[in-house]
């Protein structure tokens, strides 16, 4: 007969071995336990969902018209046949009052367009410049054509007000596409931002000039992002 003894050592062994598994599955359960809240945090909206019934275009046109004080930070990418670039976007605008400020490529360092109803300014590394619109001064130094003045609305997800445009709905009652001017406008996706859905990504196209905006915060006038 064969006796099995186990000495102090391998008694010991046995011992740490026990307190390491048992330390580990606690270790494990905590660091899945923690995770899991983590992905609760990470997975839990920054901003309420998107409505599920359609909107009341209306009730929501009104609502948008009076929001005329807004700050926004996103991209602009800008192709036009083998050609293109892209810039950061921060636009403030107040009432009638804009400072639009293209950083990157796009803008050749940083270009700030600023102005109102009686004329825009640009400012960039070759000196201040006046024009009657935003467009003008923009195409004159960097060659781009973007409707800044339009965009005023379409970045809101409206029809510029001024002349006749084709929109077409989503299920929500939300403009999916947009021909206005010349130019056809697709609005990808909505976010709830500032109490509204707005735009988070537009495509406007024309011929073969295609200019891409992504919105990627929507901030409160007067509020530092």
């Amino acid at each position: 007969m064969i006796e099995c003894r186990q000495t102090r050592y391998q008694q010991g062994i046995f011992v740490s071995q026990a307190h390491i598994l048992r330390f580990f599955r606690h270790i494990t359960l905590a660091s899945l336990l923690t995770f899991l809240a983590g992905c609760e945090i990470l997975q839990s909206p920054s901003s309420p969902p998107l409505p599920t019934h359609p909107v009341n275009w209306v009730n929501h046109v009104r609502s948008l018209t009076l929001m005329d004080e807004w700050h926004i930070k996103g991209k602009i990418g800008i192709k036009q046949g083998d050609e293109g670039g892209s810039a950061y976007l921060d636009w403030i605008q107040s009432q009638d009052s804009f400072h639009i400020t293209l950083s990157g490529p796009l803008g050749q360092g940083t270009t700030v367009i600023s102005g109102n109803k009686s004329g825009a300014k640009l400012e960039n590394s070759d000196g201040s410049f006046i024009a009657e619109t935003p467009e003008q001064l923009l195409y004159e130094h960097s060659g781009w054509q973007i409707p800044l003045s339009s965009l005023l609305y379409w970045i809101k997800g409206l029809p510029e007000p001024r002349s006749v445009s084709t929109p077409r709905f989503n299920d929500i009652g939300l403009i999916s596409t947009l021909d206005q001017a010349g130019w056809t406008l697709q609005f990808e996706r909505y976010k709830n931002a500032l109490g509204a859905p707005l735009p988070h990504k537009i495509k406007i196209i024309s011929n073969n000039l295609k200019v891409t905006v992504l919105v990627k915060q929507w901030i409160p006038f007067n509020e530092e992002p």
